[in-house]
């Protein structure tokens, strides 16, 4: 099982959202959790536009403020794979309850911390209300906007109130937070005197952790945001190849339905119906391979490696920062 949790900051932009999507159908994500989407309403138009529609159900926190234009929170799952039993929508979490095998439910909580000081003391005691209401199997995700440690800050500072709260939530809740791989801050302002620090990340019980014992979680690349997403992945083992996916540009192209013609009517050889189509299938896979490559070169591959540049950068600017013509190809990186 996969579970991304990311603060995008807004899903208004039509750019955005494609890039969101490509992300999400590429990592192959069970559940999203999505903060600070800016939207009043969530509809299936919204949800297909960021994840597709189809085998996708939801729950959401609308935006806030004079305009709607601050908070919001989206819990999506796919629904051939996760059987959601129950909702609890707050002003800070959205939670559901998961159907687990063997009758070990459990429940999943989408996070969203104010900035504003006043607000968290009613932010700390709703989740703290979610801690005797989720039981035991319970996993929590999100931005909570405040660092556990002075060390998760790059401009170093101070303990302060909310952190000491954080942490108190953390011990009485018996909470585990493993470590984050990939990455040592989670957020940046993105200014010239850039400043880094871990606001996002995911915490589970002991007993959530016995039914997932290899659950890891790990920094994606910060392809839009200020936000990188997480992924939180329970699978021990990868068996066999991934999905076969076809890419957009495929169908753009004008050779393509000519050429995919041609493979489709090439001949299956003998045997019953059923074989002779999976053949069809084998052959259309094979072909199309090739002319992707010769058409499009590596795009994987070629994704892969401004993916690795981008989050190289990222550690650079978090080590020493970034002058004016790093700062230039990052960004142009992630227009690619």
């Amino acid at each position: 099982m996969k579970i991304i949790s990311w603060n995008i900051r807004g899903l208004g932009s039509k750019n955005k959202r494609r890039v969101i999507k490509e992300m999400l159908v590429n990592k192959g994500a069970d559940i999203v959790i999505l903060q600070e989407t800016k939207k009043v309403e969530v509809d299936r138009k919204l949800v297909g536009s960021i994840w597709g529609a189809r085998f996708k159900n939801w729950v959401s926190i609308p935006s806030t403020g004079r305009t709607g234009r601050a908070g919001g929170i989206l819990i999506m799952w796919n629904t051939k794979l996760v059987s959601v039993l129950e909702s609890v929508v707050g002003d800070f979490t959205v939670s559901i309850k998961i159907k687990g095998c063997n009758g070990q439910d459990w429940w999943l909580s989408g996070v969203y911390g104010p900035n504003n000081v006043r607000e968290r003391i009613n932010f700390w005691e709703e989740i703290a209300g979610l801690f005797g209401l989720c039981g035991p199997r319970w996993c929590l995700a999100g931005d909570f906007n405040v660092v556990r440690f002075v060390s998760e800050k790059s401009n170093g500072g101070r303990a302060t109130r909310s952190m000491s709260f954080f942490n108190d939530f953390i011990n009485e809740a018996h909470l585990c937070d493993p470590p984050l791989l990939n990455a040592k801050f989670t957020w940046s302002n993105m200014r010239d005197e850039a400043i880094w620090r871990r606001l996002d990340r995911f915490l589970f019980s002991a007993e959530w952790e016995d039914c997932f014992p290899n659950a890891r979680q790990c920094a994606l690349t910060r392809v839009t945001s200020y936000h990188c997403p997480i992924e939180l992945n329970t699978d021990s083992l990868r068996w066999g190849p991934g999905p076969f996916r076809v890419e957009n540009m495929w169908l753009k192209h004008p050779s393509f339905k000519e050429s995919f013609r041609g493979w489709w009517e090439t001949d299956s050889g003998l045997g019953w119906e059923g074989f002779k189509f999976m053949n069809k299938l084998r052959c259309v896979k094979s072909n199309l391979k090739v002319w992707s490559k010769e058409v499009f070169g590596e795009v994987l591959k070629e994704k892969k490696s401004v993916e690795l540049q981008i989050k190289e950068l990222d550690n650079i600017d978090e080590r020493e920062g970034l002058n004016v013509e790093l700062k230039r190809e990052r960004e142009s990186k992630k227009k690619i």
